[in-house]
Order: C-alpha cells, then structure tokens, then sequence
C-alpha cells in the first residue's frame, strides 16, 4: 500500500495544475493529527463533484494535490451550479486512517474554506507465538472483517502479513479499527486460528498454538477400488456474519487412495470435510467429528453429457460458446428482483471452431441446456442424463438483437440525462458465482439526449426499471431540491427503439 501511495503521490508532484479547472470553485483546507493537532504533509488528497441529475454520486476523483509542509492543501473543482450539487473530498496517508469527507454545494458559492481535518493514525498490533519448539518463520495473516458499507474497507488492505521471528514475535502496522480475523500457518497448514481480533482495543495478542490432529482414510469408487489423485480440503467455517472461513489443510489420495492430513483442533459443528475428483460428484462432511470419520469415503462416478451445435455463421474464430446447465423445474421467466438469482449448476464454455461438447459430472437426472455467447441467441432443450448417451443436437443459429430508447420528461419533452436504466435479466445470462452485487452489467446510463441501449440480446421480452433525479431550484432557499424518480416498464420484445416518459404527466408507460 505505501508503494502505491508513493506512485499516486510523485504523479501529482510531477504533474503540477493536474487539478486546475477553468472557472471552478475553489477547496482548502489543513490536515492536522488528531492527537497532537500537528500538520499532516504529504496527504493525498483527491476530490470530484457530483453532478445534479446523477442517481450515482462521481467517485472517480480525478482532482487530486498533496498537503504541503504545513499540511494545507488547495485545489479546484468543477462548479456550474447547473450541472453539480455536491463534492466529495477523499485523504489517504499511509501512516493515517483515509478519510472520506461530502458537502453540499451552493449556487454562486466558489470558496470552500474547509478548516482544519483531523486525521487519526493507524493502528499497530503486536504478538508472540508459543507452544512449540521452533515459532520461526511462522505467517501470521489478518483479514478484515467483511462489514457491508463501511468505509474502511475501500480504503485499507483486506488483508495483512507478517513472519514471525526466531522468538515467535510478530508486528503488523497500518491497521484499522475494526475487526480481522487472525490465522497463523506452517508449510501450506493452519496450525492457529482466532476469530476476532481488533487492534483498536488490544495492542499486544500472546498465541498460544493449539492442537493438531492427524485425519487419515481412504476413497473409494462404487465397485470399491482405490481413487488416486482425489483431492481432500478441510475447512473451519466463520462464527460470526462478517467474520471468515478459513481452509485448514488439503491432501491428495496416493496411487492405493490413501490420504493423511494434519487438522487444526475445531469444534465439530465449525468444520467441514470436502472430497474431490474431476468426473466424480464431491463428497462433503458437515459439522466433522474427526474420531467419528468414516476410513472408506466413497465417490460416485458423474454422467457425461454429450452435444453438438449449429453455430451463426461469421463469429469471430476466436469466440466460444458456452453451454450453461440448470435443473430442468428451472423457472425461465427475467427477473429484476436481485434476490432472484436462478443460477445455472454448471457451466462451460468451449471454441467455436469445434461445435462438439461434453458435460462431465452429471446425476442421473433431467436438465435443461441453454447454449449462449457474444452474436448467439440463447438456445435450450431438455435432456435426461440418465435415459441415453447419444450426442445431442442444438440448433443456436439465430442471431441477436438490441433494445435501445431515449428517456424523456413527460412535461417538456427534454431527454433525460444521466438516468440509470437497469434491465430484467433470464437465468441463461447469469454466472454461477452470480451475487446481487455483480449485476451491474444489465445496468446503462443515458446520454446526453437520453439514449440507452443493450446490446447482444436474445429476442424476449424484459423489463426496464428507470431511475433519473429530477432537479428543482428553490430560490427560497437558494439551494436545489432533489427527487428520485423510479419508473418500471415492460417491453414486449427487444428488437425496436422505445421512448419512456417519466414525470406526473406520463401519459403512457412507453412508446414504440
């Protein structure tokens, strides 16, 4: 991190007006430490305003100084009261605590006195290691703790290193005030787990190295001979929401299917056993007792679905399809909702020069295929894994579309600009590691004449959901008033240009 920062900060040493924009406001200020009230050279700090009509706050922070001597810093920022509203100013110092700052703007307002910001330092934490002959060379990691919506976390490290010394002392700095989960690991094992430690409240830690238990066993395959090159990971899980899981050990069955492992002493219900081997179904143990584990793990042999595609013709030779696999009761209607997530169990994806494919480790059961990729139409067909082994034939030839319109307020007919149009999504466009956090990819913003468009769409009908501010000067007050308007639309078919209105005077949802 202090590498990083160093590289940010001799950019803007180097580059001097990078910050200066014509006929914008004016941002100053000191930064001082909170403890003794000294000045704070060298702080970078990086600012952006935030544009009136936009639903998403600007957090590029393209202006950007660092503190002088004395720890004050100056620079400009855009300032049309037409088009901004707020500003944003972030400091970062590799020995303080980054600090996140918003004001709101105000028309004809072009100085910003800031005064002075308090910056506190980071934190520091100290440990020694005991319980066995040799604590040296130990790695003693930290990661955070994973808080949703806070700060700290888009400012700091997740995660944090140290070695231990030939006394088992260890020394991590440029910490946060918030809570890490602690691991201490020898040759690939975790042989020291704890499940909160927050530097805020305790400077110095004394670990002391548990027990370790010897795991052995063997895997097996329906008709009971030996597996080799299975592979076998332990886990302890988390005990808190926000806290982690960690992977203790893993192992690797030899050519008689044997494997042996070193686990970390752990309560039975916070560890977990997974068995694992390409073309065979995983085997997982909840809640592990190691004295109560079975010596014979058995696997059962997947099935291998085969196909073959009709590709359209012209794609690039470099492109792939992919062939996704959902159970067959799959519902297949879009969805918004990003609760909703009907995620396919597999998927795989292969060239587009060889149109043959095969599925590996199947159950016996039915599913339902959908063939995707850039330029093809998403194509299904059921199968039964367990009915036939012949190659199957999906025809993916047909080609894509568009869904494109203009946002316009109803009142004026003047296009809205910077609206976030976001659009349903079917099961066949999402990813098995699919989180509501990751669906920001069916998400657009208008243009200045209120344009959108999605692109590379199968020929459906979906969902739009429309979010725009709508600005209003108050000069009352002198200030601008602020409204987030939400519309939701359904659109037949993708495939034609639609305007979608948006104020009270909406006189239909859409217009073609």
């Amino acid at each position: 991190m202090r590498i990083i920062y160093s590289i940010l900060l001799s950019l803007f040493f180097i580059a001097p007006g990078i910050c200066e924009v014509p006929d914008g406001a004016s941002v100053y200020g000191t930064f001082v430490d909170a403890e003794n009230g000294q000045p704070i050279p060298d702080v970078l700090v990086r600012a952006d305003a935030e544009k009136l009509t936009s639903v998403y706050p600007n957090s590029e922070f393209e202006h950007a100084t660092a503190t002088t001597a004395d720890g004050t810093f100056s620079l400009t920022i855009p300032n049309d009261p037409r088009t901004y509203y707020a500003f944003s100013l972030m400091a970062l110092h590799p020995q303080y605590q980054a600090k996140r700052l918003r004001y709101e703007m105000s028309p004809r307002k072009s100085q910003y006195p800031l005064g002075k910001i308090k910056l506190r330092r980071t934190l520091s934490l100290q440990g020694k290691v005991s319980g066995s002959k040799n604590v040296a060379g130990l790695i003693v990691n930290l990661r955070m703790h994973t808080k949703s919506a806070n700060f700290f976390r888009a400012a700091a490290p997740i995660e944090n290193a140290a070695k231990t010394d030939t006394k088992g002392d260890f020394h991590f700095t440029d910490l946060y005030p918030i809570e890490y989960t602690l691991t201490i690991s020898q040759d690939g094992v975790i042989i020291a787990y704890m499940v909160s430690i927050n530097p805020q409240k305790q400077t110095q830690i004394a670990v002391r190295l548990p027990k370790m238990r010897t795991l052995r066993g063997t895997v097996i395959n329906a008709q009971k001979h030996p597996i080799t090159g299975a592979q076998v990971y332990a886990t302890r899980y988390a005990e808190t929401p926000h806290g982690h899981s960690a992977r203790l050990a893993t192992a690797q069955t030899n050519d008689a299917g044997n494997f042996q492992m070193q686990v970390l002493e752990t309560e039975p219900q916070l560890l977990s056993l997974e068995i694992s081997k390409k073309g065979y179904f995983s085997r997982i143990y909840e809640h592990v007792d190691l004295e109560k584990m079975p010596s014979m793990i058995p696997l059962e042999k997947g099935i291998t679905v085969k196909g073959r595609v009709v590709l359209p013709r012209n794609l690039p030779a470099d492109a792939q399809f992919t062939v996704k696999v959902f159970p067959a009761d799959m519902p297949t209607e879009s969805s918004l909702n990003p609760l909703a997530l009907h995620k396919p169990l597999l998927s795989r994806s292969f060239p587009v020069t060889a149109s043959a494919f095969s599925i590996n480790g199947l159950f016996a059961e039915k599913y339902t295929l959908y063939v995707v990729g850039d330029g093809i139409s998403a194509t299904g067909i059921d199968v039964n894994a367990s009915a036939n082994t012949e190659t199957r034939i999906i025809i993916a030839d047909q080609p894509v579309t568009t869904l494109q319109g203009q946002v316009l307020w109803a009142d004026t007919e003047e296009p809205v600009s910077n609206a976030v149009v976001s659009r349903s999504w079917y099961p066949w466009e999402l990813h098995p590691s699919d989180m509501s956090m990751t669906l920001d990819r069916f998400e657009v913003e208008t243009n200045a004449q209120g344009e959108f468009k999605f692109s590379n769409l199968t020929e459906a009908h979906y969902q739009l959901h429309i979010r725009a501010v709508h600005a209003v000067f108050e000069g009352t007050r002198k200030r601008y008033r602020r409204a987030l308007i939400h519309k939701q639309v359904e659109i037949p078919v993708a495939g034609g240009t639609y305007r979608i209105y948006l104020g009270e005077q909406d006189g239909t949802s859409f217009a073609k």
